[in-house]
C-alpha cells in the first residue's frame, strides 16, 4: 500500500535514493504515524482520563511517559500508538545485552553479514512483541477505572490493539531505515515531542511570564551545551608503519628532535566521541526512571533527591553500558594492526587494547556526567527563576530534540553531499 502510495504522490526521479524523495517518504510515513494518533483506544473514557492528565501530568510519572513518548495531549489522548516506540527500544536493549554476553549472538552480528542482522531484527520484533504485551497490561492494570467495561474480553482487545499499533510502528520505523532518511526511531520520538509542545502551545500561554527572556535565553545557552555533548570528541593521534620509517630516518640523520615531533600528521587520527550513544541514554532512562519512581514513592514517599539521584545513574550507567557494547577496543585494535597505523606512543596489540580500553570507559562516564550536568543545571535554575516556560518543558524532552534535530541535519547534508559528488 505504502509503494503505491509513493509512486503516486512523490515525484518522478531516475534515482531512487535521491534526498528529496527519502526525505518525501519520511514525511509521508510520519503523516500516516500521527493519523494513527488520532484514532482512540476503544473502551476507555477519553474525557474523564484527560481531565486527570490535565491534573497530574507535572506530578505523575506514568502520565508523564505516556505523554513523552505518544505524543498525546491532543483530542485524543490514548490511541492504538499509545506505546510508542518503547517496546522496540526495550526489546534493542535487551539484545544488545544478549549479545554482548553471548558469542553466538556477536557472531549473527559481525560475521554472518545481511542475514546474521535480519536475524537479529526477527528476535528484537518478537521480544517488542513480549515487551508490548508486558506495557499493555500495566497500562490497563493502572487505567482500568477509565474503562466503560472492565471484563477481560475488553482488556484482551485493548491489549491486542496496544501490541498491534506497537508493531506498526515497528515497521513505520524501519521504513524510515530503510527507504527514508535513517533514524526511525529517533525520528519517531523527535516528531511526538514536536507535537507535545506544540499542543500545550508553550510560548502562547507565557504572554504574562515577566521572566520570558531570560528563560529563553538560558534555554539557547542549554541547546549549545547539548550541542556540545553530542558533538565532543577526543582525538587520538596515529601514526602509519610508513611514518615511523620516516621518523627513524630522521633520528639517523641528526636533525632536530622539533623537526621529528612537527612531522606528526594534526589532521589524522582516531576520533572518540564523549557520548558514543547520542541521545539513547536519555531515552532508556525516561523509560525506566516513571517506574522506578512510582515504586520508590509507594516505599519511601515522594523524594526529588533519590529520584534524581537514580535518573542521573541511569544516564551515566547506560551511556557507560552503550559504549562498551559497540566501540569494541579489541576490533579497533585489529583494524589499526590491518591498516599499518599505530596509536602514537603505545604498543600495537595488548596494550593498545589496554589504552583503548581506558580511554572509552573514561569518555563514556564523562560524556555522561556531562549530560547530567546539563539536567542538574536546568533543574537548579528552574528552582531560582520558577518561571512558567521552563515548568512546562521536559529538560529531557529537550535534549533528546535537540539531539536527534542534530543527527537529521546531518544525515541530510550527508544525502546532498553524496548527490553533488555524485552530480560533479
Amino acid at each position: 500500500m505504502l509503494e503505491s502510495l509513493t509512486k503516486n504522490f512523490l515525484p518522478k526521479n531516475k534515482s531512487q535514493n535521491s534526498p528529496t524523495k527519502k526525505i518525501l517518504l519520511t514525511l509521508l510515513v510520519l503523516l500516516i504515524f500521527r493519523f494513527g494518533n488520532t484514532i482512540p483506544l476503544s473502551g476507555i473514557d477519553q474525557d474523564a482520563l484527560k481531565k486527570s492528565f490535565l491534573q497530574l501530568e507535572t506530578r505523575n510519572s506514568i502520565m508523564q511517559i505516556i505523554n513523552m513518548y505518544s505524543g498525546g495531549g491532543g483530542a485524543t489522548l490514548l490511541s492504538p500508538f499509545s506505546l510508542g516506540i518503547i517496546p522496540f527500544i526495550n526489546a534493542s536493549i535487551l539484545i544488545d545485552l544478549l549479545t554482548a554476553l553471548f558469542p553466538s549472538l556477536e557472531k549473527l552480528q559481525s560475521e554472518e553479514g545481511e542475514a546474521g542482522k535480519r536475524k537479529l531484527t526477527f528476535y528484537k520484533k518478537i521480544l517488542t512483541v513480549v515487551f508490548s504485551i508486558i506495557q499493555s497490561v500495566v497500562l490497563i492494570f493502572y487505567l482500568k477505572s477509565y474503562f466503560y467495561n472492565v471484563e477481560i474480553f475488553n482488556f484482551i482487545s485493548v491489549t491486542a490493539e496496544l501490541v498491534a499499533g506497537a508493531m506498526i510502528i515497528v515497521w513505520l520505523s524501519n521504513i524510515i531505515d530503510n527507504k527514508g532518511i535513517g533514524n526511525g526511531t529517533s525520528i519517531i520520538i523527535f516528531t511526538n515531542i514536536v507535537v507535545t509542545l506544540i499542543s500545550k502551545n508553550v510560548l502562547q500561554n507565557q504572554s504574562t511570564d515577566s521572566l520570558l527572556g531570560v528563560e529563553i535565553a538560558f534555554l539557547l545557552l542549554l541547546m549549545v551545551f547539548i550541542c556540545i555533548s553530542q558533538t565532543a570528541r577526543i582525538n587520538l593521534e596515529v601514526v602509519s608503519a610508513r611514518q615511523l620509517a620516516f621518523l627513524e630516518n630522521i633520528e639517523k640523520r641528526n636533525l632536530s628532535e622539533k623537526l621529528a615531533t612537527n612531522f606528526q600528521i594534526k589532521d589524522n587520527g582516531l576520533a572518540i566521541r564523549l557520548n558514543q550513544a547520542g541521545i539513547f541514554p536519555i531515552i532508556i532512562a525516561s523509560n525506566l526512571l516513571p517506574f522506578l519512581s512510582y515504586f520508590v514513592e509507594s516505599l519511601f514517599g515522594p523524594s526529588k533527591v533519590l529520584i534524581n539521584g537514580i535518573y542521573y545513574l541511569l544516564i551515566i550507567g547506560f551511556n557507560y553500558f552503550y559504549t562498551i557494547v559497540f566501540w569494541d577496543p579489541e576490533k579497533i585494535s585489529e583494524q589499526l594492526r590491518k591498516a599499518s597505523v599505530s596509536i602514537v606512543n603505545v604498543t600495537p596489540g595488548r596494550e593498545t587494547i589496554s589504552y583503548l580500553e581506558n580511554v572509552v570507559r573514561s569518555t563514556s562516564i564523562i560524556g555522561g556526567i556531562f549530560l547530567c550536568v546539563i539536567l542538574l543545571l536546568y533543574d537548579s535554575f528552574k528552582q531560582v527563576i520558577n518561571g512558567a516556560l521552563l515548568n512546562q518543558i521536559n529538560i529531557s524532552s529537550l535534549i533528546i530534540l535537540v539531539g536527534v534535530a542534530y543527527e537529521i541535519q546531518k544525515t541530510l547534508r550527508a544525502l546532498y553531499k553524496n548527490v553533488l559528488e555524485t552530480n560533479t
